[in-house]
């Protein structure tokens, strides 16, 4: 937050006092006050919880607060509708010890997400956190191991992924696939499989590829570096996620950290104006949206039980979309090799002697 309440104690912007602090930088009160209003908005204060980032507001004209229907008069109330929509959701995946935890810090430009160095998983369950970038209400998901190929194991009844649903619903603007510059291993790949087993193969065209170790470039081009890299499954992701990516030091200094902020939420504003400014959405989260007169863990249940029922028939709507698909090099080659097996234990069986009857 230090950038931002640099930002706004610009007392030229508002005409504010040098105590009072706006949660709005110049570039999003340019966009949003575009044309001349004959009122100011003075903030009071802003509060921070652990889901939610709320701003209250005092509505000044001529040095006195407006009654309620002044401020209906103004259009107050469109502008503060339109104002509380400006929320984006983030959802932080890939595999454990990637530096999930510490770069959703770095989002958040603060310590709330456990981070550590372990030789274990040190995020057990998903967790939330908010902030305010610009004109923005952030919401920062972190989430544990979800998607190894352990979480079967760890998670036999749907009921963690469930809490990740239920966390992000309505659906994230944005999934941060959290990688380490240099590291991109098969776990790496098994854990980009596993985002698109939850959430659908659909969620690559809102991902991002985030590289921690931004330092390891030593002040080199990270666009460079996925283009010149000897990993060609990596440079596969970056192009499934359309080029999106950026680096993260998450040792830098405030200012640094704060520019690579930027350069992530401008990757994450293409990805909702692109999508006219819905979040990724299917049939879970739809269901998710229908059940906010239940109880909490009777909407966790139907959740789970919703994703289990998509686990057992996953594999099968797989098979159906994959002739439907372009095929690739190797695919056909691994076709072929499959068809040529199948035939040759086909012959095999055909010349095998019929037995003899006495």
């Amino acid at each position: 937050m230090g950038q931002q309440e640099s930002d706004c104690r610009n007392t030229n912007s508002f005409g504010l006092s040098s105590g009072q602090i706006c949660p709005l930088s110049p570039l999003a009160r340019e966009r949003l006050f575009t044309q001349p209003l004959p009122l100011l908005f003075l903030p009071c204060w802003c509060q921070m919880g652990l889901n939610t980032v709320t701003c209250r507001k005092q509505v000044i004209m001529g040095g006195r607060k407006m009654p309620r229907d002044e401020e209906n008069a103004y259009g107050f109330q469109e502008f503060r509708s339109a104002l509380q929509e400006r929320r984006l959701r983030l959802l932080l995946a890939g595999r454990s010890g990637t530096g999930k935890s510490a770069t959703g810090n770095s989002i958040l430009q603060r310590k709330h997400f456990l981070s550590r160095l372990a030789t274990t998983a040190v995020t057990r369950a998903c967790a939330t956190g908010s902030c305010c970038w610009a004109s923005w209400d952030v919401e920062v998901l972190d989430t544990p191991d979800l998607f190894s190929p352990e979480v079967a194991q760890a998670d036999p009844g749907f009921k963690e992924r469930g809490r990740c649903y239920l966390l992000s619903a309505p659906g994230p603007h944005a999934v941060l696939l959290v990688t380490q510059l240099g590291r991109f291993t098969a776990q790496d790949l098994q854990a980009w499989r596993g985002v698109k087993a939850l959430f659908g193969a659909g969620i690559a065209a809102h991902a991002v590829v985030v590289f921690t170790r931004r330092e390891d470039l030593d002040g080199g081009s990270l666009q460079q570096y996925v283009r010149d890299t000897d990993n060609r499954a990596l440079r596969e992701l970056v192009a499934e996620c359309g080029g999106r990516c950026c680096a993260f030091d998450n040792r830098a200094a405030d200012g640094e950290r704060e520019a690579q902020v930027g350069e992530l939420m401008g990757l994450v504003e293409e990805l909702v104006r692109d999508h006219g400014g819905a979040p990724y959405t299917n049939d879970v989260y739809r269901l998710a949206q229908t059940l906010g007169g239940l109880s909490p863990e009777e909407r966790l249940r139907r959740v789970a039980e919703r994703l289990a029922a998509r686990a057992r028939t996953w594999p099968l709507a797989g098979l159906w979309r994959w002739p439907k698909a372009g095929l690739g090099t190797r695919c056909k080659l691994g076709l072929a090799a499959l068809l040529g097996a199948l035939f040759l234990l086909y012959l095999l069986c055909r010349r095998r002697p019929e037995a003899v009857t006495v």
